[in-house]
């Protein structure tokens, strides 16, 4: 067992070493790398279509993501940049957009001019060094670890980085948050167990379905009675149900995100954005748990979004958005009482809270009738 001061000694050597490996990547290798990173990314988290996406500028050779930032703002996305308040303090994320004005940061890293602080769905991290239980090894600043330590509710934060940065372990200390995931140019991998130490992860690869490498974890083990002796959902069951929740979360997602552009009241905007965001961050909360539970996130559904866009005005929009909503609420009442997974559980009871008060903001905003599926909404589960 190595010391603190040992391992505070080997990490900055190791940092050394792999910026230097970072900085001598051809720039030819680096589009290579940034082309299949991107393509991995949207296809295993294709909210990052839809979401808050908090992302950095690169720095000293990191992989350049602001291409797929503006792409996804285009799809109805938000974004923000890190910001250093104060040494050793939490990050705060700033909103950004193409062509604001910005100015120098620390390093002397471009950050937004004006301070718009928002609370991002998913973080885009850069890493010099990562391990199998998703533990990175940054510049030693330590602040994305203060910062998602504070961070309520915390983002889907994947780790991105080359390769060759794969490391036995980096010795987590306490201080220490693991990644959700990590992605490199030999692929994506979903981290197990996330928020304990597992120097025995042992990834496998795999073929993305889109064509190239992908690394599997593997699933967590189950109890070996089948939970449906008992009156809860079997996990076959389960399963269907989180992945019928993801596609109609991915379709509000987006629903919601298109409807706020087409808004004409600020208010209304406003509202139909905050809603958007809570959809997509509850599709990276149940693409953990389906992952979580051995299964397969199914791909991104857009059919509900075509007939959507297609429909003139924003009270012809909303019916069906508030329908969509009160579907999830129905969903959520009636399962959770057959739901043994305490995690899950606590998950899908937040979600729940959080589409009845939606519901009632939308309605509230818009002065849209509310259907009669959604008119006991204020009664959650306890």
């Amino acid at each position: 067992m190595r010391s603190w001061n040992e391992i505070r000694i080997w990490r900055r050597a190791k940092r050394a070493e792999m910026l230097s490996r970072r900085l001598a990547v051809p720039r030819v290798e680096r589009q290579r790398v940034r082309a299949v990173v991107t393509k991995l990314l949207l296809h295993r988290v294709p909210e990052l279509r839809t979401g808050r996406i908090g992302f950095y500028w690169p720095f000293r050779g990191e992989i350049d993501f602001r291409h797929l930032v503006r792409d996804a703002l285009a799809e109805g996305a938000e974004a923000a940049l890190p910001v250093v308040i104060e040494k050793a303090q939490p990050l705060e994320f700033w909103a950004w957009h193409p062509r604001m004005k910005l100015q120098r940061g620390i390093w002397s890293i471009p950050v937004p001019t004006n301070r718009e602080v928002v609370q991002p769905t998913a973080l885009l991290v850069p890493l010099l060094g990562f391990d199998g239980a998703g533990y990175r090894l940054g510049y030693g600043g330590g602040y994305y670890d203060r910062t998602l330590a504070a961070m309520t509710p915390k983002p889907l934060t994947i780790g991105v980085g080359y390769a060759f940065g794969r490391l036995p372990t980096i010795d987590p200390q306490f201080h220490d948050i693991p990644m959700d995931a990590i992605v490199t140019e030999d692929g994506f991998a979903w981290v197990s167990d996330p928020g304990r130490p597992r120097h025995d992860a042992a990834w496998s690869m795999e073929e993305d379905p889109d064509g190239g490498p992908c690394f599997a974890s593997p699933p967590c083990s189950m109890h070996a009675l089948d939970p449906s002796s008992l009156g809860y959902m079997s996990r076959i069951d389960l399963l269907d149900l989180l992945v019928q929740l993801l596609d109609g979360e991915r379709a509000g997602a987006r629903s919601f995100g298109m409807t706020s552009r087409r808004a004409t009241a600020a208010q209304f905007r406003d509202t139909l954005r905050g809603i958007a965001a809570d959809e997509a961050r509850f599709c990276t909360m149940l693409i953990r748990h389906i992952t979580r539970l051995g299964g397969t996130p199914s791909p991104p559904t857009g059919a509900f979004y075509e007939r959507l866009i297609a429909l003139e005005g924003d009270d012809q929009q909303l019916d069906p958005l508030n329908r969509g909503q009160g579907w999830v609420v129905r969903k959520l009442r009636e399962a959770l009482l057959r739901i043994d997974d305490g995690e899950l559980q606590r998950d899908l009871k937040d979600m729940l809270e959080v589409h009845e008060r939606n519901h009632d903001r939308c309605v509230e905003s818009s002065g849209a009738r509310q259907p009669p599926e959604c008119q006991t909404v204020g009664r959650s589960v306890s």
